[in-house]
This record gives structure tokens, C-alpha cells and sequence, in this order.
């Protein structure tokens, strides 16, 4: 227990830390991404996933403001291809344009690869996406995660738990209409474990955009709930 609350405290401690070292970045910006997730699994190799968010901006140009970006579903179907590989194929549909005129609405097409291990008290996992997404222009994007995840007691999670997990992914994205640019992300956040079936989170992402040409910063302040049936 004692160890547990140390922790904790490490990971708000970070938060802190981390939200006030981006803010005094130029072209910085802070948003909230609220997301819930549904997971059905089968007797057999296939699972689905649902997903339902939203992102607003709260704060850009040196300045708290409220402002819907859009709101978006999402749906994956996957396939278990070994004992801790699966593949899957997604589709995204963002609505932005009733938030923005200026906008088009997204649609998006994803091809995953995602492989998953634990070992001892980590759950370490690698994901590849390759994705189109149509907007005003068609963008092609490649994208890699490593993500690790440990449970803040004990060797594995059980109901009422905490566990943090932190992640890093780099993306590369073109078009013909665009340069090509690259960006990092990096993340981490609390979870924890609030029923046989549910996960709630709370966490911070970091992203460095187009970090060649014209970067910026964005931070966002990220909530969950995540149910499985």
C-alpha cells in the first residue's frame, strides 16, 4: 500500500510538472479528449471495439478559451493472428464541419497490427497503423506506438487497482497537396481497474508537431471509460 501511494503521488507530481513546462512553449496549445470504448469479445479469434469522443480546445494563442473541435466514432473489427498478435481494420467519421463551417467532416480508413505481452508485472505492446484520412485533401499517415504498462500493486492488476501506463509514437504523414511531416507523441496515464469489466483513466499527451518545417506543441488532457462485455 505504501508503495502504491509513492506511486501515485510520483504520477501527479509528473502532471504538474509536465503541464507547466509546455505551457511556456510558443505555438502551444491545451485540449481535452474525452473518449469511451466498448469491446466485445467471441468465443473465437474475432473482437470489436466502439468508440464515441470528442476534443475541445481550451487553450491557445496565450489565452483559456472553450471551443468544440468535433466529435468523432469510431469502429474496429480484429482478428487474433497468435497467442499476442492480433490485426485489425478501422473506420473513423469525425464531424467538424457543424462546429466549423471552414471544416469538412473526416472520414478515415485504418489498417492495424498490434502485438501484446506481458512479462512478470509489465504489459509492454507495439501497434503499426497505416491510415487514409479524407478531409479537403486525402493525407496518407504511417504510425508506430510502444507502450508499457505495470500495475501500481503487486505483479498483476485485479479489481480496484490502480496501474499506469506511458507511451511513445511517432507518425509520418504526406499527400499531394501537403509536405511530408513528422511528429511525436508521448503519454502517460492513471487507470484504474473500477470493475470486472471496467477501466476508467485520466492522463496527459504530449504532441510535437510537423517538428521539421513549422512545429508547434499540444497538450492534452485525456479521460476514459473503458467496457468490455
Amino acid at each position: 500500500m505504501t508503495t502504491s501511494c509513492f506511486n501515485l503521488h510520483i504520477f501527479f507530481l509528473f502532471l504538474i510538472f509536465t503541464a507547466t513546462t509546455v505551457k511556456a512553449q510558443e505555438n502551444f496549445s491545451v485540449l481535452a479528449e474525452p473518449e469511451f470504448s466498448l469491446n466485445i469479445n467471441t468465443p473465437n479469434r474475432w473482437s470489436f471495439n466502439f468508440q464515441a469522443g470528442n476534443r475541445d480546445l481550451i487553450y491557445a494563442e496565450e489565452e483559456n478559451i472553450f471551443k468544440v473541435r468535433h466529435i468523432e466514432l469510431t469502429h474496429f473489427t480484429s482478428y487474433e493472428t497468435g497467442f499476442y498478435s492480433k490485426i485489425s481494420l478501422g473506420i473513423r467519421y469525425r464531424f467538424r464541419e457543424m462546429f466549423d463551417n471552414s471544416n469538412v467532416d473526416e472520414k478515415r480508413l485504418i489498417q492495424q497490427y498490434g502485438h501484446s505481452r506481458r512479462y512478470n508485472a509489465l504489459t509492454i505492446a507495439h501497434r503499426a497503423r497505416l491510415e487514409e484520412r479524407f478531409r479537403e485533401n486525402t493525407t496518407f499517415r504511417t504510425r508506430y506506438e510502444f507502450s508499457v504498462e505495470v500495475p501500481l500493486s503487486g505483479l498483476r492488476l485485479d479489481q480496484k487497482e490502480f496501474f499506469i501506463v506511458t507511451d511513445t509514437e511517432a507518425l509520418w504523414s504526406l499527400g499531394k497537396h501537403e509536405k511530408p511531416s513528422l511528429e511525436q507523441r508521448l503519454g502517460v496515464s492513471l487507470g484504474n481497474q473500477v470493475g470486472k469489466n471496467t477501466k476508467i483513466s485520466l492522463g496527459l499527451q504530449y504532441r510535437y508537431n510537423d517538428y521539421t518545417t513549422t512545429p508547434s506543441s499540444e497538450l492534452f488532457i485525456q479521460t476514459g471509460v473503458s467496457f468490455s462485455l
